[in-house]
C-alpha cells in the first residue's frame, strides 16, 4: 500500500478497532483523530474521510504560521461524525 503522510493504517488482529489515524505534530503540540472503518462503512470512505481532515488541518496551519495551538484548536471544533456506525444510536437516557 502506498504511504500516506501524516496518516497510518490500524489493522491490528486483536483490537476492535479497523482504521485510520490522522496525527500531525507542529512545536511539540499534536492532532490526533481516528477514523473507524465501521464508522464510515469502508475502508476506502474512512480512508477519504481522514486525507479530507488531514488536508483541512494543514490548510490551518498555513492560516496561522507559527500559531499550531490556533490551527488545531479551529480543527477540533469541527464535529466528527458520530462514532456509532450509520443506523445504529444509543437511546438517550432518561434523566431523573
Amino acid at each position: 500500500m502506498k504511504q500516506i503522510r501524516n496518516i497510518t493504517r490500524f489493522t491490528y488482529e486483536f483490537t476492535s478497532f479497523q482504521g485510520w489515524r490522522v496525527t500531525l505534530c507542529r512545536n511539540q503540540l499534536h492532532f490526533t483523530r481516528y477514523f473507524s472503518d465501521k464508522q464510515y462503512g469502508s475502508e476506502s470512505k474512512s480512508l477519504e474521510a481522514a486525507v479530507e481532515t488531514r488536508n483541512k488541518v494543514l490548510e490551518c496551519l498555513r492560516r496561522y504560521p507559527g500559531k499550531p495551538e490556533l490551527a488545531f484548536a479551529e480543527c477540533r471544533e469541527e464535529q466528527p461524525i458520530s462514532c456509532y456506525p450509520s443506523g445504529l444510536r444509543p437511546r438517550k437516557l432518561a434523566r431523573n
